[in-house]
């Protein structure tokens, strides 16, 4: 007898368009994630249920050399 894995489809909403974000495969806390609808950078911050908590990402600054 063999077992297969069972896939749970989750989904979170982004907090910067509300547009719902469906990743593909599987998603780790922390990982980084891009908005389809506004390409906002997104951070998954953890997990209720089957729904992805996140955050909008922090903005890429210019480095000046400093």
């Amino acid at each position: 007898m063999s077992f297969q894995p069972v896939t749970i489809p989750i989904s979170g909403s982004c907090p910067v368009c509300c547009a719902d974000i469906s990743p593909a495969g599987s998603v780790e806390e922390s990982e980084v994630l891009s908005c389809p609808e506004c390409q906002s950078l997104l951070v998954v911050e953890g997990f209720e249920g089957c729904s992805l908590v996140l955050r909008e990402g922090p903005s890429v600054e210019e480095d000046w050399g400093e």
